[in-house]
């Protein structure tokens, strides 16, 4: 079994089967939000599978349900729009004649599909839902998402939409689910209505899920644990690095495909953390204390040799300016085992 299968297997079968009709997975990047939408959609789909599937067979019956509407995926973003996702005017141009008319948008479009076959449920997945304004995005549908506030519920409510002027309500049938990313802003930061009618469903990275991969002596479930343990104590918990980035490897993996990793993704993640905060980077990667060698970050001048040249005239961030990545450590396991070891 695959690495990524085995993650499939694990969250699969510990998911909640009952999961609320408005949930969001939140948690640092590289945690699998994204990747356990379709676990929890098909859950919902087919909470029982008439079979034992895997990821494979799974992401092609995701597709399956995508093609025939009742299931359905967009991505917020800063220019998403209350148009753009239950309806709209749009502008069409007929032998020379401009004229108008009401596009329904991505989540009118699946709420006539939950309303058409009212006993199958449906589920819209929002990734990156902290990054649209989800005020002007659901703008007064944001009540009708209750449950109590679906149609056929007790309290159920309707509104008339501003262009096409039809009643609309919510079906108790379609399910949303969202992701977030919290190193893009924090769950306090996160408008209160949205907070409000959404189960928020925390995922962390788990080591476990790489526990059995040895890249040329560098064990990375150690590697993580240990970095994420000084990130956490440097910054904070939403800003660790998740367990996803090292999920392409295995124990054939060479030191190689590792420094790709640290080079495309980690050392990425940790300068945009620390804002290039040089030193607190050579902290999580344990590198005050290797030997020069070692040092994944390393200063390219010390401070004696500031003062040769400069004298007294300088200032801390000019120093923390003249840090560069040692490509030599990259390419060295003992770099890495230092990280936990040392």
């Amino acid at each position: 079994m695959g690495y990524r299968d085995k993650q499939w297997q694990t969250t699969r079968k510990t998911m909640k089967k009952n999961l609320p009709l408005n949930s969001i997975f939140y948690g640092p990047p590289g945690t699998g939000k994204t990747y356990n939408t379709i676990n929890a959609a098909m859950n919902i789909i087919e909470p029982e599978p008439e079979e034992e599937q895997s990821r494979q067979d799974l992401k092609k019956k995701f597709d399956e349900y995508m093609d025939t509407g009742r299931i359905d995926f967009v991505t917020f973003h800063q220019s998403f729009s209350y148009e753009d996702f239950v309806e709209g005017l749009r502008a069409k141009t007929d032998n020379g004649k401009l004229s108008y008319y009401i596009e329904p948008g991505i989540f009118k479009k699946i709420c006539d599909k939950a309303q058409e076959d009212k006993d199958k449920p449906c589920v819209l997945i929002i990734d990156e839902i902290n990054r649209g304004n989800t005020a002007n995005i659901f703008g007064e549908l944001i009540t009708l998402i209750e449950s109590s506030k679906r149609a056929g519920a007790g309290e159920a409510l309707s509104v008339n939409l501003p262009y096409s002027k039809e009643p609309f309500s919510v079906p108790d049938n379609l399910y949303i689910i969202g992701t977030m990313n919290t190193a893009d802003r924090s769950l306090a930061l996160i408008d209160t209505a949205l907070r409000r009618r959404f189960q928020f469903i925390e995922m962390l990275p788990d080591p476990s899920l790489i526990d059995e991969i040895t890249v040329q002596g560098v064990n990375i479930k150690e590697l993580l644990t240990v970095i994420n343990k000084r990130i956490a104590l440097l910054y904070d918990r939403e800003h660790t690095i998740g367990h996803s980035f090292f999920m392409s490897l295995t124990n054939q993996s060479n030191i190689d495909d590792l420094k790709t990793i640290f080079n495309q993704n980690i050392l990425p993640l940790l300068e945009e953390y620390f804002f290039e905060d040089w030193e607190k980077i050579r902290q999580v990667l344990g590198d005050t204390s290797k030997s020069d060698e070692l040092q994944i970050i390393r200063p390219e001048i010390d401070e004696a040799e500031i003062t040769q040249l400069l004298g007294n005239d300088y200032n801390n961030n000019m120093i923390n300016s003249l840090y560069s990545r040692n490509d030599e450590a990259l390419s060295k396991p003992d770099a890495y085992i230092a990280i936990y070891e040392g």
